[in-house]
Order: structure tokens, then sequence, then C-alpha cells
């Protein structure tokens, strides 16, 4: 079932450029806000998920502690010969 606010909505992830996930989030008083994520595999925003106001105000120092917090939860693969 598509959420009622949300299929009226596109937002774009701030990094890759890839379309966010959307779902909506009621709230006590009835009403609904939308929270996004991206989920693309390569994307340094990926897993962070955000209320939409929100994430449209990150300015790119805030989006790049983001990314720093990505890479570092990130697997760190070594090659051992």
């Amino acid at each position: 079932m598509m959420d009622r606010i949300a299929a009226n909505v596109s937002v774009y992830c701030k990094d890759c450029g890839h379309p966010l996930e959307i779902i909506e989030q009621e709230e006590l008083d009835n009403g609904y806000f939308l929270l996004v994520t991206c989920w693309q595999a390569t994307c340094l925003l990926r897993g962070f998920t955000l209320s939409l106001d929100r994430y449209e105000s990150l300015n790119q120092p805030q989006l790049e502690v983001y990314r720093e917090m990505n890479q570092l939860g990130r697997p760190q693969y070594v090659r051992v010969d």
C-alpha cells in the first residue's frame, strides 16, 4: 500500500542522485511526517534515515559528517597474499 503523502513526493539523494525511499511516520496528533533513506550500495549516505525536512536542510559540511560515519562503519578489506 502506497502512503498517501509519499506517493506524491520525489526526493533524490544529495550524494548519488538516486531516488530515496520515502515512508510516512504517523504522529501522535494523527498527522504524518516523511522519512527518507538512500539504499544504494555504493552511496556514502546509504542507510541514514532522516525526516524530509531535516534532510533537505543539510548543508555540505553536515552531509560530510554522515559520509564519514558511513565510511567508518563499512567493512575494511585487506588483501593477504
